[in-house]
């Protein structure tokens, strides 16, 4: 599934209202939701240094400013999700970096091509038959895998006519969740509702 453009968040969200049950200085709790149905529903409740996202699409839990509608307020909706990966609050790694990203098979693959690519490219005296064994045992071990766990053992493991790969995973292999870019979306859009009606 592709991330979120901004004209399809605001698609999900043309019925939304705003309730505010609560706004108190940096305390706020506020509900959109379209008044027939649940769907696509959030919360947003702030207190001091903190902004929690909740529902339909996931919860959230960032940290940086004392008020932080101050941190995220963005009157034409733009949003800056790897910025905004950072301020977000979990008990462990694995479970922040699982609330907004995800492995993508993609990019690594196409990494993997364009080392294979510049390995084959400097190594003019590789003969043609050692050429045909490498791209066909890449094309079988690395193009060929369907998922993580498979990729990473097919890159640990691969080592084919001098070519393996060498610190592969210096980079990054990840891809933000749909839910991570809506919220994201639902956050500045909340805000700004938010804004236009307590002015």
């Amino acid at each position: 599934m592709t991330t979120p453009t901004l004209e399809q968040f605001l698609d999900d969200v043309k019925n939304h209202e705003l309730t505010i049950h609560q706004n108190n200085g940096v305390y706020r709790h506020l509900t959109f939701k379209n008044p027939e149905s649940i769907n696509q529903y959030f919360n947003i409740t702030t207190y001091p240094e903190y902004l929690v996202i909740t529902g339909d699409m996931g919860s959230l839990i960032f940290s940086r400013l004392t008020d932080m509608f101050n941190f995220f307020r963005s009157d034409d909706l733009q949003i800056k999700p790897d910025y905004w990966s950072e301020k977000i609050e979990s008990i462990n790694y694995n479970a922040k970096s699982a609330s907004y990203s995800e492995f993508d098979i993609d990019a690594v693959k196409k990494y993997a091509q364009e080392d294979l690519n510049d390995y084959l490219d400097g190594n003019q005296t590789l003969s043609s038959n050692d050429r045909e064994e490498l791209i066909e045992e890449f094309d079988n071990k690395i193009m060929c895998a369907s998922n993580e766990w498979e990729m990473v053992e097919a890159i640990r493991n691969f080592n084919c006519n001098g070519f393996e790969f060498v610190d592969f995973w210096e980079r990054d292999t990840s891809k933000y969740l749909y839910r991570y870019i809506w919220l994201c979306y639902a956050i500045v859009w909340g805000i700004k509702k938010f804004d236009e009606v307590i002015k």
